[in-house]
């Protein structure tokens, strides 16, 4: 594999960006013991701009404040335009505000022309449902399906995303199953879909219900794929340390975790970020209709992400990373087993 290649990927059309994007959940809401201050959070999307950046991942909840993340954005997008650079941008509903429900019709169209504002944009270049609720029998999903078509038909939206199944080990209490997401996917016929990613999911999620790799489904239905959570949460950056107030299960996850990639942290070298830049590099090589965001908390972080598309990798590295994370997965397999059948449960 050696470097990576910054060709752009087709995520949809008119929608091509840098293999790595910029995801901005962390703002306002890192559990640190002092607040970032806005000017960190600025110099690190600067600084992603400046290593070839053109992405960025935001929600209107995101941030101290809700819409707080997407001013911040728009403030970069602002700069980047004086200086003739043009900047994508991905955020998403969930802010419900005074409406009975995020996916409301009204509320949905008026929430986009604020996102709009905040982002200092005239289209949001990919624009996603984050959640497959869409209220009481799905009274919601009828008129928030028209309101994406008729904001995409008047160009306020580039791309409509919808968020994919997932059953992480890390992210248990949000499992999602397939046959909805199969539902859903017929109904909105989203362009891209926005799946959680890492080297901890299974590539085939279900193994044993005959349905294949979500990422080649999406591929043969023409949607783009943006994989999101590279890192599981720092767990594969061994940046996760075991901490008060996470379960027993949680930390146990953490320690299983850690044993199995120590063995690939040596291989690689030894150097404190070679893990994640393994992970990040695993999620980048899924295919041309795929693309990544990965966080950060400092500008150092984006400094490191970016480095991944440099790292110069054997087919024998390529190989230990592949067998590190097959053993892993099969460590965790007990863990695997029970988001499986909660995953059965609420189809």
């Amino acid at each position: 594999m050696g470097r990576l290649d910054s060709v752009p990927r087709h995520l949809a059309p008119g929608l091509a960006i840098h293999p790595l994007g910029v995801g901005c959940r962390s703002i306002g809401a890192l559990p640190v013991s002092r607040p970032v201050p806005d000017s960190e959070w600025l110099d690190g999307m600067r600084s992603a701009v400046e290593r070839g950046a053109d992405f960025f991942d935001v929600a209107d909840t995101y941030g101290a404040s809700e819409g707080h993340a997407e001013r911040l954005i728009g403030q970069v997008v602002r700069e980047c335009r004086r200086q003739g650079i043009t900047l994508k941008v991905s955020s998403r509903a969930g802010h419900k505000g005074s409406a009975p429900h995020p996916y409301a019709g009204p509320h949905l169209r008026h929430q986009l022309e604020q996102s709009l504002e905040n982002l200092c944009v005239e289209q949001v270049d990919l624009f996603g449902l984050p959640s497959h609720d869409f209220g009481p029998s799905d009274c919601y999903l009828g008129p928030a399906i028209e309101v994406l078509r008729t904001m995409k038909d008047l160009g306020m939206i580039g791309a409509i995303g919808l968020v994919g199944p997932h059953g992480n080990p890390a992210t248990a209490p949000d499992a999602v199953g397939h046959k909805r997401f199969d539902q859903l996917f017929t109904l909105i016929r989203p362009d891209v879909v926005l799946l959680p990613f890492n080297a901890l999911t299974p590539l085939a999620a279900l193994p044993d219900t005959g349905e294949s790799d979500l990422l080649s489904r999406a591929a043969g239905q023409g949607a783009g794929v943006l994989l999101t959570s590279p890192l599981a949460g720092g767990l594969l950056a061994g940046t996760s340390r075991r901490a008060q107030g996470r379960s027993t299960r949680e930390n146990g996850t953490r320690a299983v975790v850690a044993r199995a990639l120590e063995p690939l942290r040596r291989h690689l070298g030894g150097h404190p970020a070679v893990l994640g830049q393994a992970a990040l590099r695993y999620c980048l090589s899924r295919g041309p209709h795929t693309a990544v965001v990965a966080g950060f908390g400092r500008a150092e972080h984006v400094a490191l992400n970016y480095a991944s598309l440099d790292l110069e990798l054997s087919p024998q590295d390529e190989a230990a990373i592949e067998a590190a994370y097959t053993s892993l997965r099969e460590a965790l397999r007990p863990r695997t087993a029970r988001l499986l059948r909660q995953d059965r449960a609420i189809r």
